[in-house]
């Protein structure tokens, strides 16, 4: 399997800076504290910086701008929740990382369903691109929010969870940029011929 290197590390910085930039906006906080505005302007954010990266790879990139608003949004008003800047309440790590695993692919499904949507028409076998994001999350969240977690706890600054979200967006950005430069790899144009 082909992975392009560049690709990945852009990939990887666009995503954390779009993360960072919706800091601006958005306050991290807890579970009923963010709704679907925050995941409208989240979502924007994200997606526009991925966008500087698809839009040299796949065709109609600017659909992965309006899904990402799309779903960021609806999943903001949902009881998952903008998970990628709510942390939890407890500072505990068994159900940090209990609860990252099953929220944080529970949150990748619902990511990567909107995503497939927008790959289906230019990758072979797109639908891989559902398991790689569930995964993806599934690892990260629990990781990012133990990290931070251990961070809070030894220095009672809030920004120990917040430095642990900045890992978790790093984490799913260098996992879902492997599984996309291998998809975009194989584009469904090459296989029709």
């Amino acid at each position: 399997m082909q992975t392009d290197l560049g690709f990945i590390i852009q990939w990887i910085l666009v995503t954390v800076v779009g993360f960072l930039v919706s800091l601006i906006w958005i306050e991290i906080g807890e579970r009923p504290d963010l709704g679907g505005l925050e995941g409208a302007i989240g979502g924007l954010m994200i997606s526009f910086a991925q966008w500087w990266v698809l839009k040299h790879h796949i065709s109609h990139s600017w659909r992965w701008i309006f899904i990402h608003v799309l779903i960021w949004t609806i999943i903001g008003l949902t009881p998952i929740g903008l998970l990628g800047w709510i942390v939890p309440r407890t500072l505990h790590l068994t159900p940090r990382i209990v609860y990252g695993v099953i929220e944080g692919v529970k949150l990748g499904l619902c990511l990567s369903l909107g995503q497939w949507w927008v790959l289906r028409t230019e990758v072979f076998q797109a639908w891989r691109w559902i398991i790689a994001s569930g995964l993806s999350w599934g690892i990260a969240l629990p990781i990012g929010w133990m990290f931070g977690g251990i961070l809070r706890q030894g220095t009672s600054f809030f920004l120990g969870d917040v430095l642990g979200l900045v890992l978790v967006w790093t984490i799913v950005a260098g996992m879902t940029g492997t599984a996309l430069t291998r998809l975009l790899w194989y584009p469904i144009k090459q296989n029709d011929g």
